[in-house]
């Protein structure tokens, strides 16, 4: 066996072995889901056709029907019927989501709705009230969605919470961000954009794609239950002052390059923290 061959046989094998690591947790949600195996086929055989389709393409030719069934391994009539079929629509809980998570950037983020320490204001109710108001911030970001909806659905739940300040209501915020904690198509949403991004960065280091993008963690063993919450705490407070302030300048940025024609590049940067309980004590170092 020639030394290429060689090496891309051990390549081969350590992709499969990090497939497994990547895979497990999620065939273990979609279990809990009842979506079984032949269910997901149907799935995978779409995104495949649509990735080789998206980003597979050879310069100054035309993307076959038939290239697209050499790359993927679908059958060229099930490539011709997908490439047919009508884009996706994004469902009404994704776009409340996006909605929701663009009104939190800007209230945790925009100096307009910031206090002198880089905290959220309380916000009045309705800008014939008082400014900043929750109604701007609503429609500062869609004119066609009433604000009364949103904060029904904010404060039940928890994420906002109202007190009357000389003798006028004000919203407050609850959270340093917004989390969904009720509602799980909404998470969904949210866990679907951060995996699918994250694993786009390791993608694109993995294809040895210069500069690489920021990818790091830590990781420790053998450690006792209350260090780990010790660890997490810590982690929560530090990574979350880091993406505050992160947010805060992305907004003045957006609000600065937003008018430029060169302003065509986007960023998700994102931090967690997990923790298991292992089944015995490791000797690995």
């Amino acid at each position: 066996m020639s030394k290429g061959i060689e090496q891309s046989a051990l390549a081969d094998k350590a992709l499969l072995s990090a497939l497994k690591t990547i895979l497990r947790p999620m065939v273990r949600l979609l279990i809990r889901q009842n979506i079984t195996y032949t269910g997901l086929q149907g799935l995978l055989k779409q995104i495949y056709v649509k990735v080789a389709d998206e980003s597979f393409q050879l310069n100054g030719k035309r993307q076959t029907d038939s290239r697209i069934s050499i790359l993927t391994g679908v059958h060229r009539a099930d490539v011709k019927k997908i490439r047919n079929e009508n884009p996706e629509q994004s469902t009404a809980k994704q776009i409340k989501a996006s909605l929701s998570a663009q009104m939190m950037s800007i209230w945790t983020g925009h100096q307009a709705y910031l206090n002198s320490d880089g905290k959220p204001k309380a916000l009045f109710r309705s800008s014939h009230e008082g400014t900043p108001s929750f109604e701007q911030l609503i429609l500062s970001v869609s004119k066609d969605k009433h604000p009364r909806s949103f904060l029904d659905d904010w404060l039940n739940q928890g994420i906002v919470k109202c007190l009357r300040v000389d003798e006028k209501e004000m919203i407050v915020l609850s959270d340093k961000g917004y989390i969904p904690e009720a509602d799980y198509e909404e998470k969904l949403f949210f866990a679907g954009k951060n995996i699918g991004n994250h694993l786009s960065v390791v993608a694109n280091n993995l294809e040895n794609t210069e500069p690489a993008m920021f990818d790091r963690a830590v990781y420790y063993q053998e450690l006792t239950k209350e260090s780990v919450n010790e660890l997490e705490a810590l982690a929560k407070t530090k990574m979350l002052e880091v993406l505050v302030e992160i947010n805060q300048r992305a907004n003045e940025l957006q609000e600065k390059d937003s008018t430029l024609k060169t302003a065509n590049y986007g960023m998700h940067v994102g931090a967690y923290f997990y923790h298991n309980h292992a089944k015995g004590k490791s000797n690995e170092k």
